[in-house]
């Protein structure tokens, strides 16, 4: 972690303590109700996800070369696969032919071809095509154009992070990480971490409505009174933005007690802070290990999140794995007050109780991320 990276946090937290607010702009904004509950809308934002990285499994996953990985991720089917080069390359699980799924959903170690199961058509790790049945029925095949579709795809932070749109498939997923993942990386056990625990589950709200509750603070003592609440000061946070993503720290009551210098401040032992990767990932930072919540929007009122706790290396003991195990409980039950909280709200939406939701001053993240998600869905739009 760099010096003046936790040197500012320092300054900017004491400087929220002392004035006993949080980070704020402007005069509070709305939000219509109509951006959790429509249709169209969502699926726009479906398609936008597909432009921009996705964390689709750890890199932990994919092993050695030959390990492969089919599977299903925001309504796109994918193949992934360690390359002999060590790198994991992800394709379209389509094939060229006619379409039909190439490799049922599972997961394996030793790729030598994956073979369609309608015509046989086999294509090779590297998602070249190797052989055709028959191939004299197919004059006009250009063999070399018709291995399987490749997908952009980088490692980060014990990740696979995969832009599902073909047509992007010669973009730089890292150049969207940016400098914010080169941050979290730098933490310790964090560029290279093992996955725990991974579950997937299902949401009956709009997946924005996730997405706001990580961008302020003001529900905690309010939301979290069972769990968490008496960890944190209240509705001290501070946000930082990098580009489309940003960075937001949660200050803990032990700072205003401990009071600690500002040189060798460590912003994990004091405060919570979470990475959000634009539009739909979020990495809690916790003192000893990191939670990864990726939001795959089912609709406009249904979502799937996909949880990975990343720790620094496998537990090594029953003690490890019972360490591991309350971390990953305490924030199930936290989220669990977020989500049920969520599902409340989606189903009020439709009574016409409110036109909008109001944001205050210290929540702007919030409505600034729904102004950012609708620029770039209509920058997607103009395209085609």
């Amino acid at each position: 972690m760099s010096e003046n990276f936790a040197a500012e946090l320092h300054r900017r937290a004491t400087t929220a303590l002392l004035a006993g607010r949080a980070d704020a702009q402007g005069e509070g904004e709305r939000v219509p109700v109509g951006q959790y509950t429509d249709e169209a809308i969502a699926r726009d934002e479906q398609r936008l996800l597909q432009r921009h990285p996705q964390p689709v499994v750890a890199s932990a996953s994919l092993a050695s070369p030959g390990a492969w990985l089919s599977l299903t991720h925001t309504g796109v089917p994918l193949l992934l696969v360690r390359q002999e080069s060590g790198q994991v390359q992800a394709f379209l699980n389509v094939c060229r032919h006619r379409g039909a799924r190439v490799v049922p959903e599972g997961s394996g170690s030793e790729a030598r071809a994956f073979v369609c199961p309608y015509h046989a058509w086999t294509y090779k790790p590297d998602g070249a095509l190797r052989g055709v049945p028959e191939s004299f029925g197919f004059p006009c095949l250009k063999q070399d154009e018709s291995g399987l579709r490749r997908l952009a795809t980088v490692e980060r932070a014990g990740v696979v992070w995969v832009v599902c749109d073909p047509l992007l498939a010669g973009s730089d997923p890292g150049a969207h990480l940016g400098a914010l993942m080169d941050n979290l990386e730098s933490l310790a056990g964090l560029r290279a971490p093992v996955a725990y625990a991974p579950r997937s589950y299902e949401v009956e709200a709009n997946w924005k409505l996730l997405v706001d509750g990580s961008f302020e603070a003001y529900h905690f003592k309010v939301a979290h009174r069972e769990t968490i609440a008496h960890m944190f000061l209240h509705n001290l946070q501070i946000v930082d933005e990098f580009d489309l993503n940003r960075r937001l720290y949660l200050l803990k009551s032990k700072f205003e007690e401990h009071q600690p210098e500002a040189t060798g401040f460590d912003p994990r032992r004091y405060g919570n802070l979470t990475y959000f990767f634009f539009p739909n990932t979020t990495i809690l930072v916790q003192p000893d290990h990191a939670q990864l919540s990726m939001l795959e929007p089912l609709g406009a009122t249904r979502t799937r999140v996909h949880e990975l706790t990343l720790i620094p290396e496998a537990p090594a003991s029953e003690k490890a794995t019972a360490h591991w195990d309350a971390n990953v409980a305490l924030y199930r039950r936290t989220l669990a007050e977020d989500y049920a909280l969520a599902e409340s709200i989606q189903a009020g939406l439709a009574s016409g109780a409110n036109e909008a939701l109001s944001f205050g001053t210290f929540e702007y993240s919030a409505p600034r991320f729904h102004a950012q998600l609708a620029q770039r869905v209509a920058a997607m739009q103009a395209e085609h």
